[in-house]
């Protein structure tokens, strides 16, 4: 019976073709506008690493000056979200949980070691540790991380993404080849795959939606290098301290390092959270940490709300987007009331040789099904160009924000076709309202 009910679902469509063109396409712009809108949102907020988010935590102390708030926030006084050098270095020696990394940004002019200097291109770099890969589950196409013995003595490698050894070395495996980074050879020892992580929760703000960065390089290194770049870091400080020399700021008050651990469990996170307060009351013991001790350890999916990155502006978006669908899915039921009023014959007919409203209702449900299948599938092309060109127009942003995910396009078409039936309700009762003999008079 549903078979049959299609064909004429089908046969009706075909009958009226620009009618039904009409409410295909109104559906399928409102179904676009709300998915571009919403897919950005979503691929901003989603969990990143749901396999490990709640066993990975960044550490927050409270070692801000004493004669000033570092800021409000929510009303509130809030405390970095980065720590000192000391401080990481000082938590990441003590190696508390099964994992730690300390991560630190730099851009230098870099090249190959057979390319001209005058090809040398500057360059955004992340010095880290050897740990940071495993943890973030970074994919290798060739090669490894560095070992732990390279990150303490601060030996000169680097860790190369797919995009910047496709440029130097034109994708070839690169492993032992030599880079220049800021005058200084480097030997590749690793180079990543793609990788999705979106959004790069160990990083703040819009960071979090930017590519990977093209090099990787040991913390130590950078400090063995004196290498700072004020206008590459988040760096904020008080007390005394030289931003031209690395040395100073090591031995200052700065905060400029993001520090994460990963534990074996989330239930282990009360413990790791006391070992970081009996951390600062240690500190404080020695004249640091003044202010009132308001130190947290957030997971991944707390860090990501705490910093915000979906906007208040971005939900109003898609609200804004909802409410276009909701006036398109209105214009759609209007039409669809035009040509359910227009077959009163056929219906009258119908009814009169023994089809209940029962029967009509399928009929008319099957139809409203495949004109919101129909415009759920216009929706996703459609959806698929604006995300494309949203990407080109924000091209410093991640690509993978604007890629829709088999999930969203799966939620894209029920929620056509859903609407598309809720909105078809109405109409669809009043066509199993006509009554034949009102109908069968005019045949």
């Amino acid at each position: 019976m549903l078979i049959y009910y299609i064909k004429l679902a089908v046969i009706s469509l075909r009958r009226t073709p620009l009618l039904s063109f009409l409410m295909i396409a109104t559906i399928s712009v409102g179904i676009a506008a709300t998915m571009i809108t919403y897919t950005v949102s979503y691929m901003m907020s989603k969990d990143p690493i749901p396999s490990k988010s709640e066993r990975l935590f960044t550490v927050h102390l409270s070692s801000w000056s004493p004669d000033q708030m570092f800021r409000m926030r929510d009303g509130k006084e809030d405390i970095p979200m980065f720590v000192t050098y000391q401080d990481a270095m000082n938590l990441y020696r003590q190696k508390v949980g099964v994992n730690q990394t300390i991560i630190s940004s730099h851009k230098a002019m870099a090249r190959s070691s057979t390319q001209p200097i005058n090809e040398a291109i500057s360059t955004y770099i992340r010095p880290t540790t050897h740990e940071f890969f495993g943890m973030f589950e970074a994919p290798f196409l060739y090669g490894n991380p560095w070992s732990s013995l390279e990150d303490e003595q601060g030996t000169q490698v680097v860790v190369l993404s797919k995009q910047r050894n496709e440029r130097l070395f034109d994708g070839q495996n690169s492993i032992g080849k030599e880079v220049l980074i800021g005058g200084l050879l480097y030997r590749v020892v690793g180079v990543l795959d793609d990788w999705p992580l979106i959004p790069r929760f160990y990083l703040e703000g819009s960071e979090m939606f930017t590519e990977a960065r093209d090099m990787f390089i040991p913390f130590r290194t950078q400090v063995n290098n004196n290498w700072l770049s004020t206008k590459d870091t988040s760096i904020y400080c008080w007390g005394d301290y030289d931003l031209n020399e690395l040395n100073s700021v090591l031995n200052s008050e700065c905060v400029w390092l993001y520090f994460w651990v990963e534990l074996n469990s989330a239930e282990q996170r009360s413990d790791y959270l006391n070992f970081v307060n009996n951390y600062a009351m240690e500190q404080r013991e020695f004249g640091r940490f003044p202010r009132e001790q308001m130190n947290r350890v957030f997971d991944v999916n707390e860090f990501i709300k705490y910093s915000k990155v979906v906007s208040s502006d971005s939900k109003i978006a898609v609200w804004l987007a909802v409410a276009f669908l909701i006036a398109c899915l209105l214009n759609c039921m209007s039409l669809m009331m035009t040509k359910f009023h227009g077959k009163g014959s056929e219906v009258g007919l119908r009814r009169a040789i023994g089809a209940s409203q029962q029967d009509i209702a399928c009929q008319f449900t099957c139809e409203a099904v495949l004109i919101g299948f129909a415009g759920g599938v216009l929706g996703l092309v459609l959806a698929n160009i604006g995300l494309s060109v949203t990407a080109q127009v924000y091209s410093h942003l991640n690509a993978q924000l604007m890629t829709m995910n088999i999930e969203l396009v799966m939620i894209t078409i029920l929620v056509s076709v859903a609407t598309s039936i809720l909105f078809g309700g109405y109409p669809i009762y009043r066509a199993c309202k006509i009554q034949p003999s009102s109908q069968l008079k005019s045949l």
